[in-house]
Parts: C-alpha cells; structure tokens; sequence
C-alpha cells in the first residue's frame, strides 16, 4: 500500500526549503524542541529531538505544498491519492441513526483526507475555527467546502453541530490543541495535563452520540491514509461527569498513541501546554 518512489528534484528542493524555514524561524524552533524535550523526556536524546524536529518542519513545508494541491487539483486526483481504512465502523455508527463524531488530530494532511472522504463516502461536516482575516476565511472555508463536505464554525458551532447529527451525518472535530481553562477539560497526554474540548464526550455522554477516532497519515509513496478506529466506549455510572472524563481520556490516549507511532506528522509547532504549563515557552 505504500510503495516507496524514489526522491525526485520536488523533494531535494522541499528538504532544502524545510531546512531554510527550520534555521529562520526561531520562535516555533524552540517550541517544537521544548514540546518534544517535555513529552519524551530521557525517551529522546537531544540529537534525537534535533531530527525529529527538523522531520517536523518537512512535513508541514509538504502540508503547505498539498494544500495548495487542495486548492487547484483536479477532484479526481485528489480522490485517488486518498486511502480509507476502518469505514465500516462509521457505517455501523452511522446505522443507529444518531449520527457519529469522527475525533481527529492535527496528524499527517487532515485537510487532504477529510477531502478526499468527502468525494469517496459522500460529504461529512467538518468543525473548524474561522480565520480572522476574510481571504483566508474565504479560502479556508472553500478549501474545506470543495470536496462538498459541509464546514461548521467552531467559534458558535453547537447548534449546527446538533443539527448534522440530527440528518444522521458524520461530523469531524480535531481534539488536539489547547483550550483555555473555561471551555477545557484536562487530561493526560505524553504524561502530562492539558486542556482539551470536551464537546465529543459531553455528546457521547448525554446523547449516545458514537466517538469514532479517525486519524491520518502521509505515505511514502505521497498518498494519504486516514484510519477509522471503533468507536470508543463510554460507561454509564451515577457519576456522570466522571464517564464523561473517563471518555475524553480515551480519546486523548487514541491520539497519543497515533502519534507516538508517526511523531515527525504531528503540529509540535503548537503551544499544546500552554495552559498548564505557560513557562515551558517563555
């Protein structure tokens, strides 16, 4: 499935690009080692780190490429270069008739994979937070509308988000960044707390909504994998706010461990414990 091709010019010039903005861009430098020197700790040796982040810069220097791929690319090229795994455990979700929550994390090109599960297995809503400036409002919203997926704004979602899981629809939402503390819960990520948005758990908990993590990854062969995982299960106790807690934690572990696995896809480059830890970037 991932056919390894050779490096070809585009890629001795991605890595040289890659190198450049690693050497220039001192700030998210220093937040990607101290991010990876506080969640792997003695895991990683420092030259170790130093790889990995460079590994980080190349892959978003590729993301930024890709999504101008999005933008421009015929549908169809779009649609075959993405890979689906585990659908059937949407489809199962989906035939209770409540709708499903696809938790995902800012791994591999989750922009690429939502797009191309829209054109494959029909359109989903996708969660996202509006940009400020209204070119890349209006880019970002026909980058994640042009594959006929529906986007919610995630700033005053909730209604919309209820009303896709009304028509029995997949909704996507990316867990993994920090909250501030009103609208956060905390749980354990690399060992450490951080504040989360527990909108998919609260969802699970008080509606029976099914949580599907449903993570992506960027192939050798340039192609691009999202895997579909079953959905993950909530208890039901007196003590309802500690199911929902229990869930959310589930989810946070699904994430961890998609990213042990493939460290250089994910956004390092974000402040991920600013909340409880704000010294780590001073």
């Amino acid at each position: 499935m991932s056919g390894k091709r050779s490096p070809c010019l585009g890629d001795w010039l991605a890595d040289g690009l890659a190198a450049l903005w690693y050497r220039l861009d001192r700030r998210h430098r220093r937040i990607t080692l101290r991010n990876l020197e506080f969640a792997y700790g003695a895991e990683l040796s420092p030259g170790e780190r130093e790889r990995l982040a460079r590994g980080v810069f190349r892959h978003f220097l590729r993301f930024a490429w890709e999504t101008l791929e999005l933008l421009v690319a015929p549908l169809s090229r779009i649609n075959r270069k993405t890979i689906i795994l585990g659908y059937e455990h949407v489809a199962a979700a989906l035939a209770k008739g409540r709708g499903a929550i696809g938790i995902a994390a800012h791994a591999g090109n989750w922009e690429y994979t939502v797009m191309g599960l829209g054109l494959k297995n029909g359109p989903l809503a996708v969660v996202a937070r509006e940009m400020d400036h209204p070119l890349g409002r209006a880019l970002a919203r026909y980058l994640r509308q042009r594959g006929g997926n529906w986007m919610v704004d995630k700033q005053r979602g909730l209604k919309e988000i209820l009303a896709h899981l009304k028509q029995n629809r997949l909704v996507g939402i990316v867990i993994d960044q920090n909250t501030n503390t009103a609208e956060g819960w905390l749980v354990d990520f690399f060992g450490k707390s951080a504040r989360t948005t527990p909108v998919a758990a609260l969802l699970a908990g008080h509606r029976d909504i099914p949580v599907v993590p449903a993570l992506s990854r960027r192939l050798s062969d340039g192609r691009h994998l999202i895997v579909f995982f079953p959905p993950l299960p909530i208890t039901k106790t007196p003590n309802r706010q500690a199911d929902i807690q229990r869930h959310l934690q589930l989810q946070s572990h699904a994430i961890e461990a998609w990213v042990r696995a493939g460290p250089e896809q994910w956004l390092w480059l974000h402040r991920r414990w600013k909340n409880q830890f704000p010294e780590l970037y001073e």
